[in-house]
């Protein structure tokens, strides 16, 4: 508990100073106090790249997050009839303000303590350095991928620039690319450095493993970008030739979490119980729902992740999801389904970053496109898996592989979606039900670049009959750095696409 205590303790500090000249300023500097450390800003920098994930308003904890909007829009989430909660994002109704938090404290919280880490003058902190490097080209990927340009080059003027030029989105990836092969050098050549789980709250001071962690997001970004035409083959044989692989376990950020105010896991304290209680709902929890396609996909399969995913209605014991955009008192709360055990576990619950089922699902799919070697299909039949296990299904690893064998379905058994030419709509729908709600931003973007899976349904009365591919920058930046700002249209979620959406 002390450990928490001490970084909000520092966070708060650090918000003071990075909000001291201008809330809207992304390159305002968020230096700690001059003693502060690398090994004392990290852990506090992996608390705000876990919030931004799942709750990027820490003030008002409203869930506004990556992962919230991801979830909606890949038409995984819903909201209850009797709540009105997410009927903006439902209706596709996405304008300036619009998530903005996740544009401002990516900036403001996240990306600028990493940047102290990273420019620190002092000797004895490579790893750090290194560490603070993958988690930047972390969330500087998100951001391109959300908005497309962004600013780069020159993000951290600290207070001297308040108009950062933006950066294409294109050079951004190559650059953020680079930076990830940069840290894995790093870790290499750097001397031995004690990270504790004190001083790196997402690793424990395992460099072998974050070295892992940027492989595997080369891996996710490579793949951002195979509708794009280029050759990107130099890249994949490194990928496999490094020696290095890939993650095999979810990682995931504990800074010592506690079931007490302001010390909660960010998506229990959204979706799960008021700290102290087991019965008094957080802000979105009766909100919050499965989409109805979602729902009755795992109940038509039988998919025994539907019991940890989901909880009974309490109205009369039914599992049962909302369709998007529907408010009707049919759907009210207590006739559709909480989230489940599997999501919901409990305050002090780690928060996690990147799931191993997704490493896998990202292999299978890069081997199914003949990009890297290896057996799509065993790697398929491992997401699975390591799915339900991460969801605590009991005989996890049993129940993953009937699931999968007994299936008549060709999005689930892969011998079947051989045979009908499904493996990535397969691998793709097995992904959207593993992060769904956990990584809500991943399952958005691969339905953006893949269209998968096929049959989810744009929402009743939709504003627009196509699916939000981005956001619009925000209304802050409008106001602050209007001659920077890329032009967009009133409805460019819809009509303008980041590189590697062609």
């Amino acid at each position: 508990m002390r450990k928490i205590k001490n970084l909000i303790l520092l966070m708060v500090l650090t918000i003071f100073v990075s909000c001291s000249d201008s809330y809207l300023d992304v390159n305002a500097s968020s230096a700690s106090p001059s003693s502060a450390t690398p090994d004392l800003v990290l852990p506090a920098a992996q608390k705000n790249s876990a919030d931004m994930l799942y709750n990027a308003d820490v003030i008002n904890t409203s869930g506004d997050s990556f992962n919230l909007i991801g979830s909606i829009h890949a038409g995984v989430m819903s909201d209850a009839g009797d709540q009105v909660w997410y009927q903006p994002e439902q209706q596709y109704l996405i304008i300036n303000t619009t998530y903005q938090r996740i544009w401002n404290n990516t900036y403001i919280l996240t990306l600028s303590n990493y940047d102290f880490i990273e420019k620190f003058e002092g000797e004895g902190y490579e790893n750090y350095k290194a560490i603070a490097k993958i988690m930047k080209a972390f969330h500087f990927a998100m951001l391109v991928d959300t908005y497309g340009d962004i600013p780069y080059t020159e993000a951290f003027g600290r207070g001297t620039n308040t108009q950062p030029v933006y950066d294409d989105d294109k050079a951004v990836y190559d650059a953020l690319y680079e930076d990830l092969n940069i840290a894995i050098n790093m870790i290499d050549n750097a001397p031995a450095t004690a990270l504790t789980a004190t001083t790196d709250a997402m690793f424990g001071g395992d460099m072998s493993l974050w070295q892992q962690f940027a492989n595997t997001l080369k891996l996710r970004m490579l793949l951002r970008q195979v509708n794009t035409g280029e050759s990107l083959t130099a890249q994949y044989n490194e990928l496999m030739s490094n020696g290095i692989g890939f993650i095999t376990t979810t990682a995931a950020i504990d800074p010592g979490y506690a079931d007490q105010t302001n010390q909660q896991n960010p998506f229990y304290t959204v979706f799960g119980f008021v700290p102290g209680s087991t019965t008094t709902p957080a802000r979105n929890r009766d909100a919050t729902r499965g989409n109805e396609y979602f729902v009755n996909f795992l109940k038509d399969t039988g998919d025994d992740r539907l019991s940890r995913l989901f909880a009974p209605a309490t109205s009369d014991g039914e599992f049962r999801g909302v369709p998007q955009n529907v408010y009707t008192n049919f759907y009210r709360s207590d006739n559709t389904s909480d989230l489940g055990p599997g999501l919901i576990i409990g305050s002090t619950q780690p928060l996690q970053v990147m799931l191993g089922s997704e490493s896998l699902f990202l292999q299978a799919e890069a081997a199914y496109r003949g990009l890297i070697s290896g057996d799509a299909g065993a790697l398929y039949r491992a997401g699975i898996v390591a799915s339900f296990s991460e969801l605590g299904v009991p005989n996890a690893a049993t129940a993953g592989v009937d699931y999968e064998e007994d299936a008549f379905l060709d999005v689930i058994n892969w011998d079947l979606a051989v045979g009908a030419g499904k493996e990535l709509e397969a691998i793709i729908t097995q992904k959207w039900i593993a992060g769904g709600f956990i990584s809500g931003f991943e399952v958005w973007m691969d339905r953006v670049r893949t269209n998968l899976p096929s049959g989810i349904p744009i929402p009743v009365d939709a504003r627009n009959t196509t699916f939000p591919s981005n956001l619009l920058y925000p209304q802050t930046e409008q106001a602050t750095n209007a001659d920077n700002v890329p032009t967009q249209s009133s409805d460019g979620a819809f009509d303008r696409h980041t590189f590697w959406m062609q």
